[in-house]
C-alpha cells in the first residue's frame, strides 16, 4: 500500500475503519508497506495520523528483532521475517531519531519509544527510569508501558498498581499482567472484583488475573455469571487462559515414563 492511501485510512475518523487498516497491515507487510509508513511517521501530516503509522510499525519490530534475523533459517513470505534485514534496520533508527527529537510533538516521540521498546536495547533500561521519574503523566504511563516489555521492573510496576490511579492505574494492571508480577495480584484481584472500579480498568484487571493470582478460578467463575456482558466475557477469556496455565504446568510436572 502507498503512503497516499495509507495516509488516507490512517486518517480516518471511524475508529473501526482504523482498527481494521492495522489488521490488515498485520498479514500484508512488507518492505514498501513499511517504507511508506516511516514516510508518514516522518511527514507533516495530522499528528495522529503520524502516531498511528508509527503504532503500526509496532509488529515489525516485535516480529524482526536482532534474535529473530540471526536465528531466521528461511525468510521466504511464509516463514520469515515481513520485512528486509535493511528495512528493519532503517525502521529503528529512524524511530529512534524521532524519539531523540525534542522538536517532535510529545506524542510522536511518546509513540515512537513505546514501539521501539518492543524489541528491548541496553538503552532503553535508562530512559525508562527518566520518564517513570517524570512529573508528566504522559511520560510516565509511557514508562509503565515500556516496563511491561523488559524485565527488571516488577518492583515498580507493583508499587504503581498499589499508588497509581486513572490511566496510571490501567496501564500498570497491564503492565504487571504481561511480566506476571504477582505481588500485584491483591490488588488486582480487588480492582477485579469490585463494581464501583471503572469499567474499562475493571475489564483490564480481569484479564490481568491469569498472570498474577493462580487462584483466582473460583473468582473467575463468578465473575463469569456477571450481569455485565463485558465483565462476563473477560471473566470467561481469563478463566480459559488460567486453565490452559494450569495444564501447562502439569504436564510440565509430570515424571517421564
Amino acid at each position: 500500500m502507498d503512503a497516499g492511501r495509507l495516509l488516507e485510512a490512517l486518517s480516518d475518523p471511524d475508529e473501526e475503519e482504523r482498527a481494521a487498516l492495522f489488521d490488515e497491515l498485520l498479514l500484508d507487510m512488507d518492505d514498501e508497506t513499511a517504507a511508506a509508513l516511516l514516510e508518514i511517521a516522518e511527514s507533516d501530516a495530522a499528528e495522529e495520523a503520524r502516531a498511528g503509522a508509527i503504532v503500526a510499525l509496532g509488529p515489525v519490530i516485535e516480529e524482526c528483532g536482532e534474535d529473530d534475523f540471526e536465528n531466521a533459517i528461511d525468510f521466504g513470505p511464509e516463514t520469515g521475517p515481513p520485512v528486509s534485514r535493511e528495512t528493519f534496520a532503517s525502521i529503528s533508527d529512524r524511530l529512534r531519531g524521532l524519539y531523540g527529537d525534542e522538536r517532535q510533538p510529545k506524542l510522536i516521540r511518546r509513540r515512537a519509544f513505546e514501539v521501539l521498546i518492543r524489541d528491548p536495547q541496553p538503552w532503553h533500561r535508562e530512559a525508562i527510569r527518566e520518564h517513570f521519574a517524570s512529573a508528566d503523566d504522559d511520560w510516565r504511563i509511557t514508562a509503565l508501558f515500556a516496563m511491561g516489555h523488559i524485565t527488571g521492573f516488577e518492583g515498580e510496576i507493583a508499587a504503581a498498581v498499589k499508588t497509581a490511579e486513572g490511566t496510571l492505574l490501567a496501564q500498570a494492571v497491564s503492565a504487571a499482567g504481561r511480566m506476571e508480577v504477582v505481588a500485584a495480584g491483591p490488588r488486582i484481584r480487588e480492582l477485579a472484583t469490585s463494581p464501583d472500579t471503572e469499567h474499562d480498568l475493571r475489564i483490564e484487571a480481569i484479564l490481568a488475573l491469569p498472570h498474577v493470582d493462580p487462584d483466582a478460578f473460583d473468582l473467575l467463575e463468578t465473575l463469569e455469571r456477571s450481569r455485565d456482558r463485558d465483565v462476563a466475557a473477560a471473566a470467561g477469556e481469563a478463566q480459559e487462559e488460567l486453565l490452559l496455565f494450569t495444564r501447562m504446568d502439569d504436564d510440565e510436572s509430570e515424571e517421564p515414563f
